[in-house]
């Protein structure tokens, strides 16, 4: 009761200190001395089949102030090519405000070719404005590559997972590319137990796995670690479909789990038992045979 009492009383005075606080400071109030100019997004993600492409700029201001502001494309921090992989729509490099169009585009249109360059960027940068300059004055267009060799199997991918134990799990897993390594993929949310706690991608559960040059197989190296901080778990793998794990021996360093590309990527299936192991042994084993459909 005592304890009570105190939080009141506490929460009394706290409320009195703001209250006389507040008086004594007045909140800020923009002015349009504050008016700036600003991209709306520092990035932008589009599909190289996109065609037409826009990029906000917005004027803030409280009273919809009118004001121009020019921009131009930073070379240095871009590698799409214009005329090769977009072309800028607009008849200058000056974007015009009013009062009843404050925010205003620069448009572009995407080339879409038939060559696999991976994603390329555009950088285009504020210069010069009659108004304030406001704090995002780039702004990043990643065209994203629709020719990438396995664009087949990137995506979403759901189904049951059944482990030793008879638990079932509703699994999903993403597979996404590697920047720089076009035989390597990154696999989200791999082991559903641990998903299932929270602990997901990036942060934890992400691995990587090699896909071979016939496209058939996804081969994910054992002994990655889910990233679990009270005790190293990692992936473990047999060369059975029905493991028990007290009887039968994980491979070895160096090997895989391995999964199978069905159907040019429509579904993908894990032909043996895997799962993740600690030093005390396995925390969550799957039976092999499994198949996850693509979303």
């Amino acid at each position: 009761m005592k304890l009570k009492k105190s939080i009141y009383y506490s929460i009394a005075i706290t409320g009195m200190f703001l209250l006389y606080a507040c008086e004594l400071n007045e909140l800020p109030v923009f002015d349009d001395k504050d008016a700036f100019v600003a991209f709306d997004r520092s990035v932008i993600n589009v599909a190289e089949e996109s065609g037409e492409v826009k990029i906000p700029v917005t004027l803030t201001s409280l009273a919809g102030l009118s004001g121009t502001v020019t921009f131009e494309v930073d070379a240095t921090a871009s590698t799409a090519v214009a005329g090769e992989n977009y072309y800028i729509r607009n008849s200058s490099n000056t974007l015009t405000f009013s009062q009843g169009a404050p925010t205003q585009y620069i448009e572009m249109t995407l080339i879409d070719n038939d060559v696999f360059t991976g994603d390329l960027s555009v950088t285009f940068k504020l210069t010069s404005s009659s108004i304030n300059l406001g704090a995002n004055l780039t702004s990043r267009v990643v065209i994203v590559d629709n020719e990438h060799p396995l664009l087949m199997i990137l995506g979403t991918y759901g189904g049951k997972l059944t482990s030793f134990w008879e638990d079932v799990y509703d699994a999903e897993i993403t597979i996404s590319k590697d920047e720089s390594d076009i035989a390597k993929v990154w696999i989200s949310n791999l082991d559903p137990y641990f998903a299932s706690y929270g602990y997901v991608a990036p942060t934890y559960n992400y691995f990587y796995g090699v896909v071979n040059e016939e496209k058939t197989e996804i081969r994910i190296p054992v002994g990655q670690d889910i990233g679990y901080g009270s005790a190293t778990v990692t992936l473990q793998s047999f060369d059975i479909p029905n493991a028990d794990p007290d009887a039968d021996v994980p491979l070895p360093a160096g090997s895989s789990i391995v999964i199978e590309i069905l159907e040019d990527g429509a579904k993908l299936k894990f032909p043996n038992s895997w799962g993740v192991a600690a030093s005390d042994g396995f925390w969550e084993l799957y039976n092999g045979g499994a198949v996850l459909n693509k979303n």
